[in-house]
């Protein structure tokens, strides 16, 4: 699909903004916060946009709830005032910033989701040579520490290297791709060619698979599920099947998936406190979500402020607990690596449910195809992506977050007045 009415944008404006919404994996310092290169981009362009936009006033509303539910928090000593400052920083600058993005390109969502699927096309070709220059030996080729400091390298997976192209981590991968993982599947399945050329879907594909992140091959099944049973409800059970074979074969060569299949069983079902099981990812989200019940036990509704995780961390972690882990170790103690489990610590039942409401209200679910294909595509393209950050992201900001959830909820909107026009067009035919 061709993009209709293209918004004239500057070349240099829509690098910086795709920049800041693909680089994450090189900060200029990491204390007293991380300061990640977009934060460059948002002071250098919010005052821009403000002098040409004005400032959008249905952010302040939201905020209010952010700053209320959290200077109480920070006043009754829960938690420290500085990590509440910086968090809300980081919220009022990037929900800011993002807003602005869809004014510039006047809420144009398709030519936005264009520009991100053809970084994302680049993002997997980069993905495509680190491997190959991994097998030939060629340092340069697959290992970028030269170019990014916050970046590895993780060997393993499927074919030796689990790739991460230009991100920091194969998880990240997984996340900001998904959208354009779930055009590919797509356009392969149904024979289409939106936006991405069949060459592109299938290197984004075989990026996607070769990552060898359990978090890919999750949105993977999801995707599935959703593209195929748009063809006919019927075929749901295929799509799990299909699914559910090729996790059993990942499950079968690939080492560093089965260990976390496997430590992910022991602690969920088991609750063992072996070292192979806490010494993994899995134990983290595991030991967030304790976390995160504990917490909610104490303050259920509102949470405890934006924030403040990492105080909740510190008071309820199971590493805390020296008669259950004998051993001392710490991960992802400001966010728990889940978006959700975060949310349910600082922002508490009514956060959760304003979120969880947001992701039923922009799915858009169409049995056939017709010219509002496009609304379709885009939701359930940006649902994976909300779902994988959710589960396995705990980072409110990073690669571009608010942008798509901005998107998602205007595509909601055009869908909704694109389908009373097409409605009244039909009541003028009749």
């Amino acid at each position: 699909m061709e993009v209709v009415n293209k918004v004239k944008v500057s070349r240099v404006i829509e690098i910086l903004i795709f920049i800041s919404v693909f680089i994450n994996s090189y900060i200029f310092f990491r204390y007293p916060f991380e300061g990640y290169l977009h934060y460059l981009i948002f002071l250098g362009l919010i005052p821009v946009f403000m002098l040409k936009y004005g400032y959008p006033k249905y952010l302040i509303k939201i905020y209010i709830w952010f700053i209320v539910v959290g200077l109480v928090s920070v006043w009754s000593g829960i938690y420290p005032m500085f990590d509440f400052i910086k968090v809300f920083g980081g919220m009022f600058l990037t929900f800011t910033f993002y807003h602005y993005v869809l004014k510039y390109y006047q809420f144009n969502l398709l030519q936005l989701f264009s520009v991100y699927l053809k970084w994302s096309y680049i993002a997997a070709v980069i993905g495509i040579i680190q491997i190959v220059s991994f097998k030939v030996g060629f340092l340069y080729g697959y290992n970028f520490r030269w170019i990014f400091n916050k970046w590895g390298v993780f060997e393993g997976g499927v074919l030796g290297l689990r790739i991460n192209s230009i991100f920091a981590e194969p998880s990240a991968l997984a996340a900001v791709l998904a959208p354009a993982a779930y055009v590919a599947v797509y356009n392969l399945i149904h024979k289409k060619n939106f936006i991405l050329s069949k060459i592109a879907s299938i290197t984004i594909l075989i990026t996607y698979v070769i990552s060898s992140s359990s978090t890919a091959y999750l949105g993977l099944l999801v995707i599935l599920v959703l593209v195929i049973t748009t063809i006919k409800f019927r075929y749901l059970l295929i799509s799990l099947g299909v699914g559910l074979f090729f996790l059993t074969t990942i499950y079968g060569v690939s080492d560093d998936f089965k260990s976390r299949v496997d430590s992910s069983i022991g602690l969920w079902v088991y609750q063992d406190y072996s070292i192979q099981n806490t010494n993994t990812s899995s134990f983290v989200l595991y030991n967030s979500f304790h976390v995160a019940i504990e917490s909610v036990k104490e303050y259920p509704l509102f949470g405890t402020g934006i924030g403040s995780f990492e105080s909740a961390f510190e008071k309820h972690s199971l590493t805390k607990n020296v008669e259950v882990i004998a051993y001392d170790f710490e991960f992802n103690t400001t966010d728990g690596n889940s978006l959700f489990i975060r949310m349910l610590v600082e922002l508490g039942l009514v956060g959760i449910f304003i979120m969880l409401v947001l992701v039923v209200k922009g799915f858009i679910y169409l049995r056939t195809e017709d010219e509002l294909i496009q609304y379709k595509i885009i939701s359930q393209a940006i649902l994976i992506l909300l779902l994988l950050n959710l589960l396995r992201q705990g980072n409110y900001f990073l690669n571009g977050f608010p942008l798509f959830i901005l998107m998602y909820y205007y595509n909601w909107k055009q869908y909704k007045k694109a389908v009373h026009v097409k409605s009244e067009k039909f009541k003028l035919n009749e």
